[in-house]
């Protein structure tokens, strides 16, 4: 394994001792009683995204609000605020303008220091000037700006609004303890469970396709990256037509890979948690339709070439599949994995032409045989039998019962429709999926990380905080097949998994105080190391 490795990635405030604390924007107190029975009714249905928080407005400029403080050992000056939405249990921001010169940094933390987003640049600016963070856990959110004295064009940061996130991820005292993370129904698959020999080499390379998408409104989708037919890795997102609803795609964000590294296979058991920071913002617009209910975005940055991501090859020839699986995140979960036997038909479901997956209330068949799907589902893709995206889905009745699958139905819409049944080329996929107009009616899927010179392999390792409290994070952007281990001080293993090639939290909560030894092997390598670990709460 290579060495030198980095052990910070710390807000630079974390290194000093202000005398002056950030201004601290405090919001009126939400009803989520309320809110709970609206969700009751509205986490039925998978023909609208799912909600996980509440979009409320606030007023933070950047040029008139918060504290500035003068680092002269930094050579530059730091801006810190502060928004409290009490009781929430993740807090994002939505900037109505957004400018970040070059060679200035934007970060977000929570009150205890247990979770930190990533670093913001100036790559991430935008077309619009719009853009939106993806959430920190916590009810108290604080915003971070470094900017070196020489910067030559001046900053811009205004927030609008912030999603008060009342579930996903954890859960708030007026919710059932089930709820957030293993929210999804108990006969949900994860994703690393086997779902046939005839497929699971498909799958571990589609599933980095997929990814979990919040719509910058306090709802969400999931979605995939496909793939062109130039093969030039431009970064379209492939989702549902009805995410677009109340929402603007310039305040989506993205976070892929998240991926449990110990599956539960339809069991009343949760998954682990492997968190990550795998994470982009801002997209645009592409192409939508309610004919076959798709929306393609493109994302306004590439894929960095380090990230272990893969553009889903698809099939528009309309055949009908052998069999279908669906990989998805159900109510904003970890990433689940369905199986279907019977083979899907071809319906048109009130004008919108779709695969149905048949169950009891709707064509022949009995539902999911492995697995199901549930609101949070939406947008997210349909493969045949080959590993190939047919479809996103639209609606559908299928749930779980316990352990078991309620045998119900599901629709997705179809991809040949989405193909070229529109009339313009903001209507229609073709345009699009295949820019040099070579008619093919299918491709494969391409790694992003495969036909790249070594010397482009860029990326870092990194291992923070250490000493450590309740969490530490594990920075992978530079090893696609990497494992841990994780060992008490007499060399009992507390842990063990793989790892994102992104930032992934290992929750240590339960951990006494002490030494202990993380072990990290790459696995294409067999090269390891080992890191002394102190916990200290």
């Amino acid at each position: 394994m290579a060495t030198g490795l980095l052990f910070s990635q710390e807000p630079i405030s974390w290194s000093y001792d202000f005398d002056v604390a950030p201004e601290i924007i405090e919001l009126p107190r939400l009803d989520l009683e309320i809110i709970q029975e609206q969700d009751s009714i509205n986490d039925l249905d998978k023909s609208q995204p799912w909600r996980y928080g509440i979009e409320r407005p606030v007023s933070l400029d950047l040029q008139n609000q918060g504290t500035w403080t003068d680092l002269p050992d930094e050579n530059g000056r730091l801006w810190q605020a502060a928004i409290w939405s009490r009781g929430a249990v993740n807090l994002s921001v939505n900037f109505d303008s957004f400018y970040l010169p070059e060679g200035s940094k934007l970060q977000f933390f929570n009150e205890d220091k247990t979770d930190v987003s990533k670093l913001y640049g100036n790559k991430e600016n935008t077309p619009n000037n719009k853009i939106a963070s993806w959430f920190v856990e916590g009810d108290l959110i604080y915003v971070e700006y470094f900017e070196p004295y020489s910067v030559a064009t001046n900053v811009v940061l205004k927030i609008g609004s912030v999603i008060h996130g009342y579930r996903m991820g954890k859960v708030h005292e007026l919710f059932d303890t089930n709820r957030g993370l293993n929210d999804s129904g108990d006969c949900n698959y994860d994703v690393n469970c086997p779902v046939g020999e005839d497929f699971d080499n498909y799958k571990v390379i589609i599933k980095k396709a997929v990814a979990l998408l919040t719509l910058g409104n306090g709802y969400l989708c999931s979605a995939s990256m496909v793939n062109n037919t130039a093969m030039d890795k431009t970064p379209y997102l492939l989702t549902a037509n009805h995410c677009l609803q109340n929402s603007d795609p310039s305040l989506w964000s993205i976070r892929f890979n998240w991926v449990s590294p110990d599956p539960v296979c339809g069991e009343a058991v949760n998954s682990l948690d492997i968190q990550t920071n795998f994470t982009m913002s801002g997209t645009e617009l592409i192409s939508a339709n309610e004919i076959s209910d798709f929306a393609l975005v493109k994302l306004y940055n590439p894929v960095p070439v380090s990230w272990d991501i893969t553009f889903a090859g698809w099939d528009r020839s309309d055949l009908l599949p052998q069999f279908q699986i669906g990989i998805h995140h159900p109510n904003g979960d970890i990433m689940k994995i369905s199986r279907d036997d019977d083979g899907a038909t071809k319906e048109n479901a009130n004008g919108t032409d779709v695969w149905l997956i048949g169950g009891v209330n709707a064509g022949n068949g009995n539902g999911w045989e492995i697995g199901t799907t549930e609101s949070g589902s939406s947008g997210s893709p349909l493969f045949n039998e080959n590993g190939k995206i047919i479809g996103q889905l639209y609606a559908g009745q299928a749930s779980c019962l316990g352990t078991e699958t309620n045998n119900d139905y599901d629709i997705y819409g179809r991809f040949a429709s989405s193909w070229d049944s529109g009339n313009t080329p903001q209507t229609r996929l073709k345009d699009w999926l295949d820019p040099i107009n070579s008619g093919q009616t299918s491709i494969e899927s391409v790694q992003n990380i495969l036909g790249l010179p070594d010397n482009q392999i860029t990326g870092i390792l990194e291992i923070y905080p250490n000493p450590a409290t309740t969490s530490l994070t594990i920075t992978n952007s530079k090893y696609p097949h990497l494992v841990y281990s994780f060992y008490s001080a007499t060399g009992h293993k507390i842990m063990s998994g793989s790892l994102s090639n992104t930032d992934n939290n290992l929750n240590i909560a339960n951990c006494a105080d002490g030494i202990y030894f993380l072990n990290l092997v790459d696995e294409d390598s067999n090269q390891q190391i080992t890191k002394k670990i102190v916990i200290n709460k």
